[in-house]
């Protein structure tokens, strides 16, 4: 079956589990941890063994990104968790930036769907 342009040949979840040679049970978690600010990290663990459900949101991006297909997509679901940031209350999230970086996630997806052959070209 011809899949039509633009469209990855797989989802993010599955692109990224292969490329990282990750569980997909273990996927969530993973993206999370990889694609918080640096600065957050220390800070995140202690809230995330308190309070898990204060990266709720964090974790509906993942899980909604994880079923992806294409790139507009994507970038369509990252914008709309960034404007969600910058009207949020919580001055932990949106301050002192305790989530994850939207540019972070789509660094990830540009690493997960780079191609080696692609990379090889743009190296020269």
């Amino acid at each position: 079956m011809l899949r039509p342009t633009g469209l990855w040949p797989k989802t993010f979840k599955q692109a990224y589990c292969e490329k990282f040679h990750c569980l997909e049970e273990a996927y969530e978690k993973e993206v999370f941890w990889r694609c918080l600010y640096r600065h957050a990290l220390p800070f995140a663990a202690s809230i995330y063994r308190k309070k898990p459900e204060f990266f709720r949101e964090d974790f509906d991006l993942i899980r909604e990104v994880g079923n992806m297909e294409d790139a507009d997509t994507f970038r369509s679901e990252i914008n709309f968790y960034y404007g969600r940031n910058i009207r949020e209350r919580n001055w932990l999230r949106r301050k002192l930036c305790i989530r994850l970086s939207a540019k972070r996630l789509m660094k990830l997806k540009n690493d997960v769907f780079r191609t080696p052959l692609l990379t090889a070209v743009l190296l020269r």
